[in-house]
């Protein structure tokens, strides 16, 4: 199983492995002096900072009318605030807020803790939402039970609802993210909803209640077959591969950006840079024509990771990359110190505007010498373009790919590296990120806030929501491992170019059937 809750988990993980007890507590000194903060109540006086924060740190307000225009209702959302007499609903109106960016990134984290769970997940992928997962063999009769209302609502209120305060790129990173969240009793507890028990409504209107449980006993019992002898099930790694010489084809588990340069903190990881050096040099003394690199797992991490695989994929020099615009701000500088000396044709950066990070002056400056040794311990790019992959590339993309994932992905595309297989993706190709954390010193409310926009290369693409596959196919078939039987139908040692070319039967399997039977 993909770890239950593993979205959040990992959004919690990295809150405390990036920034420890050091999250910063927001202030302003002009709003604190002002009458409406002295009068008014600390869901009030943290609704104003927070404001003020989010207009000054994201790239979204960046624009003057979008500013102007929250800005304007603030007066409005102050009043409201006032009748809020609890901390949860405080956090519902806020994150109502965030949501409306459409930025997975952006968000009030309204749980405090992960020890309380429901032991059942659905599977929402626009089809009947159905059971895929519960704790133990005492429900294991419901899975697959199509579920039609939660807690004496129908479940696309439910959703509705959920949507407009759980912050995400689009509709398929929501679908991923909502349905870890509904096994959290802090979220019922958020809605105003029973939290000691969740009542499932199913489609032939049974009810049965599910009693929460605290996170430890959880004993998880799938929809999905086992996953022996399933070669893209998922790995409890952070990358890995292995080499099937009889195909000809290298596999590797991309799971996330993370590696021991990313996290000095951790020196047992591997690292990133001599794993894939390693992969290489292996799949060229084997002969190895094919390899498939599955991102399907992946949630991003540091970016820099991806540049290193594609270095060993694309000439580095040639790659075209995206541009990153940096919306420059207090708590930026906060984190990074260092934004106060930086310069744009000699002219310090002013407080609340935007940025191309290549205009920076230091920037500029900096210029890679392909012929000059790297520095060990930075991360190590492959700039001998002969000992670049010549065969076969194959990315699996998954609804769960998203962030450095989608980054990878994107760049993989619009510079024509290999071709992309699976599912449309849970990221957007250009897309707000880089997260900064703050606390509303009233409330003690941690909330998280992009001050990056990424641009990918295709500009005539930058307005487009999904990246969606070159091949689509089902990756969660509970019978098959179709995009493995595809790639082997296609890319096997076996099959030849011209077989590939004129037998297409294999899209009845791997496409048109799973379409037809959904």
């Amino acid at each position: 199983m993909r770890y239950i809750l593993s979205i959040i988990g990992a959004l919690l993980i990295g809150l405390t492995l990036s920034y420890g007890q050091n999250i910063p507590t927001i202030h302003n000194e002009q709003i604190e002096s002002s009458r409406e903060y002295q009068d008014g109540n600390d869901f009030q006086r943290d609704l104003l900072l927070y404001i003020d924060m989010l207009t000054n740190t994201h790239p979204y307000y960046a624009d003057a009318e979008h500013r102007a225009k929250l800005e304007r209702q603030a007066r409005k959302m102050y009043k409201e605030c006032e009748k809020i007499t609890d901390i949860n609903k405080f956090k519902v109106y806020l994150a109502t807020i965030a949501a409306s960016l459409n930025d997975g990134h952006t968000a009030i984290l309204y749980w405090s803790k992960l020890d309380r769970v429901f032991p059942v997940r659905l599977a929402l992928d626009g089809n009947a939402p159905v059971i895929i997962d519960v704790t133990s063999e005492e429900h294991s009769e419901l899975l697959g039970e199509e579920v039609v209302g939660i807690n004496g609502k129908p479940l696309r209120h439910i959703l509705r609802m959920a949507r407009d305060i759980v912050s995400a790129d689009n509709d398929v990173n929501f679908e991923n993210l909502v349905k870890e969240y509904l096994m959290l009793t802090e979220f019922w507890a958020l809605m105003g909803m029973n939290d000691d028990v969740l009542s499932l409504t199913l489609a032939d209107d049974r009810c049965v209640d599910i009693p929460a449980i605290n996170k430890s006993e959880l004993k998880i019992v799938q929809l999905q077959r086992s996953a022996e002898g399933r070669v893209t099930a998922q790995r409890g790694v952070l990358f890995d591969y292995t080499i099937y010489e009889d195909e000809s084809i290298c596999y590797m588990q991309f799971n996330q950006f993370a590696d021991r340069l990313t996290h000095p903190q951790y020196p047992q990881l591997a690292r990133f840079d001599e794993f894939t050096r390693d992969m290489m040099t292996e799949m060229n003394e084997k002969g190895i024509r094919t390899l498939v690199v599955d991102l399907q797992y992946n949630s991003g991490g540091n970016s820099m990771l991806g540049d290193v695989l594609l270095s060993w994929l694309y000439s580095h020099k040639d790659t075209k990359r995206y541009a990153v615009e940096v919306r420059v701000s207090e708590l930026l500088c906060s984190y990074y110190p260092q934004y106060r000396e930086y310069t744009v044709d000699g002219k310090h950066l002013e407080i609340g505007n935007m940025y191309d990070g290549m205009d920076f002056d230091q920037s500029k400056d900096y210029k890679i010498d392909y012929s000059a040794p790297q520095d060990p311990a930075k991360c190590v790019f492959n700039f001998d373009n002969d000992k670049i992959f010549k065969g076969n590339l194959i990315f699996i993309q998954g609804k769960d790919s998203f962030s450095s994932a989608t980054l990878l992905l994107t760049l993989a595309r619009d510079n024509g590296i290999g071709i992309i297989v699976g599912e449309t993706s849970g990221g957007s190709p250009s897309h707000y990120g880089d997260i900064l954390y703050c606390t509303l010193p009233n409330t003690g409310t941690i909330t998280t806030v992009s001050h990056k926009h990424f641009v990918r290369p295709n500009r005539e693409l930058v307005t487009d929501e999904y990246l969606v596959p070159d091949v689509v196919i089902d990756l969660n078939n509970p019978n098959n491992d179709l995009v493995w039987e595809w790639i082997l139908n296609n890319y096997g040692a076996n099959i030849d170019a011209k077989q590939r070319d004129d037998d297409d039967s294999y899209l009845w399997d791997t496409i048109y059937r799973p379409s037809m039977d959904n």
